[in-house]
């Protein structure tokens, strides 16, 4: 099943999110909006020490930015964010730090009952974790090309794999390779009247209807 890009913008109503933070805080709507503006002040400057003991934006920070900006209430992007991140890169580790660390809030409680009353938070984070994919093929097929672009014996499968994304390498021309005692590492080093012969070779196997 072919993944679809994410989209980060809110297409469903979210309703009952100041509601639930007005209930777990037990404040006033205008004490929660205040309290809201303080602690989306002190998200912006949010930094965590990583392994080596350095201070580093969070890995969902980029992914938060850009739901809130597709209309996400920001505490309910943050969340989303964090939540869509693989558990070994989420921070905070739990929901619950995650509430009183980065919400302003006094537990997650409200973060429970968003998603109850709103199905469209758990439906968006289980759409990024699967579509995450997309932000990292621009490194994959850099990598990929780099060790396919390797002469050495390790860039075999890259080569393979990059061949048959081109279009210009199949299961046919691999037994076809074979049964002259070629590889596909081989077809770098091959003349113009070489690759002519094989083409040739392949296109009348097809005319003929072989395998």
């Amino acid at each position: 099943m072919a993944l679809e890009k994410p989209v980060y913008q809110l297409v469903l109503p979210l309703e009952g999110v100041e509601e639930a933070i007005e209930a777990d805080l037990h404040l006033s709507a205008e004490e929660v909006r205040s309290r809201s503006e303080a602690a989306m002040s002190t998200l912006s400057a949010l930094r965590m020490n990583d392994e080596g003991g350095l201070m580093k934006t969070p890995r969902w920070m980029d992914l938060y930015k850009r739901l809130h900006e597709g209309g996400w209430p920001w505490r309910v992007a943050v969340y989303i964010a964090w939540a869509a991140q693989p558990k070994k890169y989420r921070w905070p580790e739990s929901q619950e730090e995650l509430a009183e660390q980065c919400l302003g809030l006094t537990s997650d409680r409200a973060i429970s009952t968003w998603r109850k009353r709103n199905p469209a938070i758990d439906n968006t984070v289980a759409m990024l974790q699967g579509a995450m994919i997309f932000d990292a093929l621009p490194d994959a097929y850099d990598a990929m090309i780099t060790v396919a672009t390797n002469p050495e014996y390790k860039g075999h499968n890259d080569r393979k794999l990059l061949f048959e994304m081109a279009g210009v390498y199949t299961p046919r021309i691999s037994a076809e390779l074979k049964r002259r005692g070629l590889t596909v590492d081989d077809l770098d080093g091959m003349s113009d009247e070489e690759l002519d012969s094989i083409s040739a070779a392949l296109k009348q196997k097809a005319d003929g209807g072989e395998e």
